[in-house]
């Protein structure tokens, strides 16, 4: 029967080189990485040693634990830094011994295909000179000659191309070993060697687990929204981002991703005491300085607390988002700092196609997709590339998604809608006997012409003034319909009208606000 021990290294560095990486969970901001290593342990006692560790370990987060034979147990150890020059001295030596070997057996191949070369120039040579000069041969022995010589070329031939082919793999063995050479130059990192000491009652396969958590590691996750304009249908493909140059290779490891972030801490902001009290002009400097501090030190602790929870800006709870993706399968993931893209799910759901315009901004319409989001779990937030029908039309940052929640964005200009808008007026005039006033009014002609073989539901989006100060009242000028929405997404000003123009349709608007004003008043910006 087996027994597991548990070993908590608190305040330590970490451990090992040769153990196998099992699983990684990558955090944003870091990733915790698990390490297997069996061996077959006597009764009796032994150390365990590793010696690739990755320098930047986090200390306090090493665990380490153990399951084999009955008795076994975790006993001292201690923690070396392995200098990454000594290390790249001794691979490299190694190197510099095969490589001398191989440049002298290419050596020795260029010197017989030398050799091979003058056996056949002086075939060659006599081969043109059989039949000719003062004795001439037979031409029953001229034909033997000439076949013994074709058949000396083509064994000569044959070997340099065999020599060739020998001397190329060299070649390309030395190249390869050269260049391991010149990256061991380069790359010279230090690591953690660990040496525990065990001891153990009975002989058998025991295995060592090591959990530690390492920095300069992240994912985030990546979207492709392709959007079937026929259909009606928007297919979301989520992807995870995830890079890492920890110092350490992550090899046919088990892959999860996290979206809980270990550097918010876990420990509750402390609060700050808010003192109020009267300032005396004539008293001491210092006092009223350490009001003004104690008022920062209250003000700052919020910010202290939601730093780094950008996540949390989706309106999903935050018990949802840390859960974590378990990645199919097992993947690699180099130290390089290079981003790879792992695909975690993929979903349809249905939507309603529209068009929106914002005329004052640019005269032309965006077509837009909008549906719930039927998944059983929260989208996070995230980047997402934006596909029209197999083309590309953008990027767009992505708020994340609650289960039940409306998912919508713009899928680029819609050509076939054309929009035009002209201004038609813009004046100033006064009215009022005794307490005169002035009233400016500014209309655009706005004219929307459907192009698409069906109609289409449209959205016109403007922005009417808002005023900071009472003395100027805002309203619609006359024409102008009454607006279905107004302060779009808690914006202030912003109105919206919902609009089906049908197929080959026009429809025409006019757009325009009216200030009125207290002729006394010195002036107003942003008119």
């Amino acid at each position: 029967m087996s027994r597991t021990i548990v070993f908590l290294l608190c305040a330590a560095w970490l451990l090992p080189a040769a153990a196998k990486i099992d699983s990684v969970t990558v955090f944003p901001d870091r990733a915790t990485v698990t390490r297997i290593v069996s061996v077959d342990i006597d009764a009796d006692s032994g150390q365990l040693v590793q010696d690739d560790l990755p320098a930047g370990l986090s200390r306090d987060s090493l665990r380490i634990s153990a399951s084999g034979p009955d008795g076994l147990r975790l006993g001292a150890y201690r923690l070396e830094t392995v200098r990454g020059s000594e290390r790249a001295s001794d691979r490299a030596r190694q190197i510099e011994r095969q490589l001398k070997s191989l440049r002298h057996d290419r050596d020795e191949l260029i010197d017989l295909q030398r050799a091979r070369g003058i056996e056949l120039s002086l075939i060659t040579s006599m081969a043109e000179g059989a039949g000719q000069g003062d004795d001439k041969m037979a031409l029953k022995d001229i034909g033997q000659a000439l076949e013994t010589l074709g058949k000396s070329a083509e064994k000569t031939l044959a070997s340099q191309r065999e020599l060739r082919i020998r001397e190329d793999r060299i070649s390309e063995e030395i190249h390869r070993l050269e260049q391991q050479l010149a990256d061991l130059q380069q790359d010279e990192r230090s690591t953690l060697a660990l040496k525990l000491d065990w001891q153990g009652k009975k002989r058998g396969r025991a295995e060592f687990t090591i959990e530690y958590t390492v920095a300069q590691a992240a994912w985030r996750p990546v979207y492709e929204w392709r959007l079937d304009t026929a259909g009606n249908a928007l297919e979301i493909t989520q992807f995870a981002e995830v890079r890492q140059r920890s110092g350490e290779d992550w090899s046919d490891a088990e892959l999860k991703l996290s979206l809980a972030r270990p550097s918010a801490g876990g420990a509750l902001p402390k609060p700050q005491p808010w003192w109020v009290n009267v300032v005396d002009p004539e008293a001491d400097k210092r006092a009223v300085e350490e009001v003004r501090m104690y008022s920062q030190a209250r003000t700052a602790a919020p910010m202290e607390d939601s730093a780094g929870a950008d996540w949390d800006s989706a309106a999903v709870t935050g018990t949802e988002y840390t859960r974590a993706w378990q990645v199919t399968g097992r993947t690699s993931v180099a130290a390089d700092n290079q981003p790879r893209r792992l695909r975690l799910d993929q979903a349809q759901l249905d939507v309603e196609i529209s068009a929106r315009t914002v005329p004052a901004r640019q005269a032309a319409a965006w077509l837009y997709a909008s549906g719930k989001w039927n998944g059983e779990q929260a989208l996070p937030p995230g980047s997402a590339t934006l596909y029209q029908d197999d083309t590309l039309v953008g990027n767009i940052h992505f708020e994340g998604a609650a289960p039940g929640q409306e998912l919508a964005s713009s899928f680029g200009q819609d050509n076939l809608i054309r929009v035009e808008y002209d201004l038609v007026k813009d004046d100033r005039a006064s009215r009022g006997l005794i307490r005169k006033s002035s009233r400016l009014t500014r209309q655009h002609k706005l004219r929307i012409t459907n192009g698409h073989s069906r109609a289409m539901d449209i959205t016109v989006i403007d922005v009417q003034p808002t005023s900071r100060d009472e003395r100027i009242e805002v309203a619609l000028a006359d024409g102008t319909p009454e607006p279905d929405q107004s302060n779009v997404d808690d914006q202030p000003g912003v109105l919206a009208w919902n609009r089906t123009i049908k197929a080959g349709k026009t429809l025409d608007m006019t757009l325009g606000y009216q200030l009125t004003t207290p002729e006394d008043l010195p002036g107003i910006t942003g008119w």
